[in-house]
């Protein structure tokens, strides 16, 4: 099951949407914070499929360009998401941000969902805490 809360409330996640051609973009004038719990089981089962999938891209790349930038100090070849997870530090967010941060909000979110009172305007941190995939941000009030 995934929560959501806007501001410190509880809400369905049709009341929520994200955009890919607004995302970030404009000013703004208010902002309410939000937050997503998802197990970490269910992220697994709905992000791995799509995290593989970029990582065989990005080998396919490596291989191209002779150069590997590891996702986190030390690493030697990109690690499963199940692997990569449990990795201590902001690594996780960095790299899911970069290549995956349209994923993760769709697995909860219908994109451009017209009858959504708010709207993701970022998404500022995702971190483990048990066995819970925590994630946060800023929204807009339509």
């Amino acid at each position: 099951m995934i929560y959501f809360n806007v501001n410190g409330n509880d809400i369905d996640s049709n009341a929520m949407t994200f955009s890919q051609l607004s995302f970030g973009k404009g000013k703004v004038l208010e902002t309410f914070p939000y937050e997503m719990k998802i197990s970490k089981e269910e992220l697994l089962e709905k992000l791995t499929p799509v995290y593989d999938e970029g990582v065989e891209e990005l080998i396919e790349d490596d291989q191209i360009t002779g150069e590997f930038e590891p996702p986190y100090p030390g690493a030697t070849d990109y690690p499963s998401l199940l692997e990569f997870i449990d990795i201590e530090g902001s690594y996780l967010y960095d790299y899911l941000y970069a290549y995956h941060k349209f994923d993760i909000l769709s697995i909860a979110l219908d994109e451009d969902n017209d009858v959504a009172s708010y709207v993701v305007n970022s998404l500022e941190s995702i971190e483990q805490i048990g066995e819970e995939i925590i994630v946060k941000g800023t929204a807009i009030k339509r």
